[in-house]
């Protein structure tokens, strides 16, 4: 598949109303990810037990979700340095201070966090722990 095609994989196992917000971004856009950001989903979900992801076009560096055994999407790389999360309505805030933001082309409750840039004094340094935090919260909602 290229990313110039239309994604229809979600009809599967992917397709449950919770994932619907991101599957409406994902099937517009269709946004590639840096192998970077990739790893770096990819390390941050590295504690959790069971999860899955899913990229549709590997070779083409598209977007990487990591979902629950039961097909939540919980986790994106998306682009650049978009690390997001699904989080429960009670640590939006929490991740907001952290240097999160509303993911503004899906809206709540995906929080994107820069982790290349978490702030001007630490450039280049990613806060590692913070991401398994936030991983871990998205993880334990989506399974709820």
């Amino acid at each position: 598949m290229s990313l110039s095609e239309p994604v229809k994989e979600f009809d599967g196992e992917l397709g449950c109303p919770e994932n619907q917000q991101m599957i409406d971004f994902l099937k517009q856009y269709q946004p590639s990810a840096h192998t970077d950001i990739v790893q770096l989903l990819v390390e941050s979900t590295s504690d959790l037990e069971s999860i899955k992801f899913y990229c549709p076009d590997t070779d083409n560096h598209a977007y990487y979700l990591a979902h629950t055994p039961e097909g939540v999407i919980f986790a994106a790389a998306i682009g650049m340095s978009a690390l997001m999360y699904r989080l429960p309505k009670q640590s939006m805030s929490g991740a907001l201070v952290k240097g999160g933001e509303i993911f503004k082309e899906i809206g709540e409750p995906w929080v994107s966090f820069n982790p290349f840039w978490p702030d001007d004094e630490k450039k280049d340094q990613v806060n590692m722990s913070e991401m398994k935090k936030w991983a871990k919260l998205a993880y334990l909602h989506a399974l709820s």
